[in-house]
C-alpha cells in the first residue's frame, strides 16, 4: 500500500538551520533531506474538513498521510515549500520495483519510529556502530539500498531493545518531480 504526503522541504533554502544540520550530520554534500521525521520535514497538509477524512490513511499515527495522490497534489499546491512524497512501510522488493507513478523518483529508505516523530538515521538520537553517515544518499539523506535499510533496522532492534526509536519501521520514499 502506498500513501502520499506533502512535507516541508529541508534543503539549503532553509538557511542557517540547514547549514547547522548538515554540519552536525557531517554531510555538507547533502542536496536535501527527505524524511518522515516531523521535526525535520513537518507535514504541511492536515485534515481540515469532514470530507478530508475519506482520504486519510487508516493506520495509527498517520493522520497527515493520504490514500489519494490527486488530493495531496491539489492541497500541496497551496504550500510553496511543499514536497510531495509517496511512501510504503516495510516494503517488499516488488513494492519498490513496481512503483506505479512515473512522476516520482525513488529517494531511498528512511527508518522512522512508529509515531512519525523521529528518524533513526537522520534524527538527533545517534546509534553508534550500526551505520555510518557516509551511507546516506547525498541526494536525499536516505539509505539507498532496501537490503541495507532492513539490516540497519534489525541491528537497531537487537542492539538497543529498550530504546523506543530503535523499534522503527523501514519506509521506502519517492519524491514527486512533476508540477504542483
Amino acid at each position: 500500500m502506498y500513501y502520499y504526503a506533502a512535507l516541508e522541504r529541508f534543503d539549503r533554502h532553509n538557511g542557517e538551520r540547514w547549514v547547522g544540520y548538515a554540519r552536525w550530520l557531517g554531510r555538507t554534500d547533502l542536496q536535501r533531506v527527505i524524511t518522515l521525521d516531523s521535526m525535520l520535514c513537518p507535514p504541511v497538509i492536515h485534515v481540515e474538513s469532514g470530507e478530508d477524512w475519506e482520504f486519510v490513511a487508516q493506520e495509527e499515527f498517520m493522520l497527515d498521510y493520504f490514500t489519494d495522490l490527486d488530493f495531496v497534489l491539489r492541497r500541496a499546491a497551496e504550500h510553496p515549500r511543499a514536497q510531495v512524497v509517496a511512501v510504503a512501510r516495510n516494503p517488499s522488493d516488488a513494492e519498490v520495483s513496481d512503483f506505479p507513478h512515473a512522476n516520482f523518483e525513488f529517494a531511498g529508505f528512511d527508518l522512522v519510529d512508529t509515531g512519525f516523530t523521529a528518524s533513526a538515521i537522520l534524527g538527533n538520537s545517534r546509534f553508534a556502530g550500526v551505520f555510518k553517515d557516509s551511507e546516506l544518499s547525498a541526494e536525499s539523506g536516505l539509505i539507498p539500498s532496501r537490503e541495507r535499510a532492513f539490516e540497519i533496522c534489525d541491528a537497531l532492534r537487537r542492539r538497543f531493545p529498550d530504546r523506543k526509536l530503535a523499534q522503527c519501521h523501514v519506509w521506502a520514499m519517492w519524491r514527486y518531480t512533476g508540477d504542483l
